[in-house]
């Protein structure tokens, strides 16, 4: 959502500076070429230096914030050190998760959490991006009066239907013309849940021998390629991350999230606004998000999360094309990023 915010705000009074703590990646690439100052720290996990602390006081002294705008945990954590230092400036946190999960998250990501509820007096405003993000952090100490919801919003022009572009990826993976493709875009995490999409494929396949499975994103490739149900199954493909997801999303037919824990997530609106029809557990704000709860499935459920697929496949032609218009349309009307760009300034000036 950062890169979205910057790269869509048109407003020449809101001058938007970024400090990324860890090694930079892509989406600050996509940033900078937009012209906003970005500056890398370059903080190794685990090996935090006082020397970076004090690079950090001296890029905020020489910028002279309004506003400081954390993102995630441990940086809103670091919001907290750079209020008691800077006293004068406002603080704002973004909270990205709607819930943690033990066993599935971090040990220290989970204690960072629960020590900033105890902290939450401090910052001047809390965004959550998802309103299962604000419910379950109220109930985890943090100041409700502090918190609002800002959802994730999507650029439709990118985020679009080009059945040229679907015809060119199901070529470069050698997908059949004639297959239905199912796709999948994450982490391979255990909190994105991508064993239980492959469980469900492997028995939905024997019945459907025209549906492919696309499984795209970071470490995917390394986690699964060796797995069982993906070696004996010709119509799976195994795709690393990439930074132009967009073009893949218009590939699929259906998009299914099977995670254990969500907010926002941008993929769902994204697969949509791509004119894809979408099943997700019930995590976050994907029901919202959906609006449909006939594709929405038990979370941690694979019978659930199988019938749902098989309830999709199912449906006549003409059924799956209404669901493709009705799911972009949603977005359109709901989530555009113009409108949610001007949610986050209206909020900065507000707090300033």
């Amino acid at each position: 959502m950062l890169t979205k915010l910057i790269t869509n705000n048109k407003d020449p009074n809101a001058t938007m500076v970024v400090v990324t703590l860890l090694n930079a990646n892509y989406f600050y690439d996509a940033i900078a070429n937009t012209g906003t100052k970005v500056y890398r720290l370059n903080i190794d996990q685990g090996r935090l230096s006082s020397l970076r602390i004090f690079e950090l006081f001296k890029i905020i002294k020489r910028e002279k914030p309004d506003v400081i705008q954390t993102w995630m945990y441990h940086c809103d954590l670091f919001g907290i050190l750079l209020k008691m230092v800077f006293p004068k400036v406002k603080l704002v946190w973004n909270i990205r998760h709607s819930h943690l999960v033990k066993g599935a998250d971090k040990g220290t990501t989970i204690l960072v959490a629960r020590i900033l509820s105890l902290l939450s007096f401090m910052p001047d405003k809390i965004i959550c991006g998802s309103t299962a993000a604000q419910q379950y952090h109220t109930e985890l100490g943090y100041r409700k009066n502090k918190t609002l919801v800002i959802p994730n919003g999507f650029d439709t022009d990118i985020f679009a239907p080009n059945n040229q572009v679907k015809n060119d990826i199901k070529r470069e993976l050698k997908i059949p013309e004639d297959h239905l493709v199912i796709g999948h875009v994450g982490r391979a995490k255990k909190i994105k849940n991508q064993i239980d999409l492959i469980k469900a494929f492997a028995e939905i396949s024997k019945v459907h021998k025209n549906v492919t499975l696309v499984l795209l994103g970071k470490g995917m490739v390394e986690e699964y390629k060796t797995h069982e149900l993906i070696v004996n199954n010709p119509n799976i493909r195994l795709l690393e991350e990439t930074p132009n997801v967009a073009r893949y999303l218009k590939a699929f037919d259906l998009f299914v999230l099977p995670s254990l824990s969500e907010g926002f997530p941008n993929v769902i609106g994204e697969a949509m606004a791509s004119g894809v029809a979408c099943i997700s557990t019930e995590v976050g704000d994907s029901p919202q998000i959906i609006g449909n709860y006939e594709f929405i499935a038990k979370r941690n459920s694979l019978d659930d999360l199988r019938e749902k697929i098989n309830y999709w496949l199912e449906l006549e032609e003409e059924k799956k094309e209404e669901l493709k218009v009705s799911s972009r349309k949603r977005i359109l009307e709901l989530y555009s990023i113009e409108k949610i760009v001007q949610l986050y300034v209206s909020l900065y000036r507000k707090v300033a």
